[in-house]
């Protein structure tokens, strides 16, 4: 079974600037939802709540972790709030449905001393290990998460200003100070239509097998270096309010391009915890 609609909503995402992974999420969310439809032999237009009370243990009972659950339900939300918006139903089934209380964890962050292998003593053998170390530092200097890093193009960048404008989630944009380090991986960079031209699964693999070879340390995926970043900040004397624009929350409320913390006081946070002293 094919969800009515379902194009209509996807494209509405896209027009609302989500990105194409993103979307691809909900579609193959609504297609597990699709097939509970089918399976109970119910018009989705037309289900009613106390079916739709029977979605979460249907997901359940296909072995499904909590996380996942919770993100199929947040879909068939979405999909029905916009059905409801557009008129084409006229009650919203999908209020019923709660999502399992998840577990509030956060990855651990890497040590400081695997960090400072992979930035100071790591010499790449090959361009698959300079575009890894690249990835690495990067991610770790400036917070971006995979799906950002992936979209930077050479027009994102502003060496001059040293000022990264990037596109987060939502399309909302945020400008993000980049430390004078980081200067030459950007330089190194700029030759095509984007910096880092590869899919987001082989980011995991080249900077995941990275941390493996240079620091021993496994698991170490984009996410837990955005975290690192973010760890390693506040330990040095950031502020939460600061760390939080860099990062881009949502939770700040902003849909300004440009954050409400000075770029001044960002780059002062950036050279603590860089610092510009001798290397030795």
């Amino acid at each position: 079974m094919s969800l009515p609609y379902l194009e209509e909503f996807l494209t509405h995402l896209r027009v609302r600037g989500r990105s194409e992974n993103t979307i691809n999420s909900y579609r193959r969310d609504l297609a597990q939802f699709a097939d509970f439809c089918e399976t109970l032999k119910v018009d989705p237009l037309t289900v009613s709540r106390d079916v739709m009370r029977r979605f979460p243990l249907y997901l359940k009972d296909s072995g499904l972790a909590p996380s996942s659950i919770a993100r199929k339900i947040t879909a068939v939300r979405a999909f029905y709030r916009f059905l409801l918006q557009r008129g084409y139903i006229k009650k919203d089934p999908s209020v019923i449905l709660t999502s399992p209380k998840l577990p509030k964890r956060l990855p651990r962050p890497v040590n400081l001393s695997a960090i400072m292998k992979m930035v100071r003593e790591w010499e790449p053998e090959n361009e698959q290990e300079q575009l890894a170390k690249d990835m690495v530092l990067v991610l770790y200097g400036t917070g971006l998460r995979i799906s950002e890093l992936l979209s930077l193009t050479p027009a994102d960048i502003d060496l001059n200003s040293g000022i990264l404008r990037v596109k987060g989630k939502g399309g909302k944009y945020r400008a993000v100070p980049v430390h004078p380090k980081l200067y030459p991986v950007f330089e190194r960079r700029m030759g095509g239509e984007r910096l880092f031209p590869i899919d987001r699964f082989k980011a995991y693999r080249l900077i995941r097998r990275a941390f493996e070879k240079v620091a021993g340390v496994y698991g170490v995926h984009p996410h837990v270096l955005r975290h690192t970043f973010a760890t390693h900040l506040l330990e040095g004397g950031a502020d939460l309010k600061t760390v939080q624009e860099i990062l881009g929350h949502a939770s700040i409320g902003t849909t300004q391009i440009y954050t409400k913390v000075s770029l001044r006081r960002m780059r002062e946070m950036y050279n603590r915890v860089w610092g510009d002293e001798e290397e030795g």
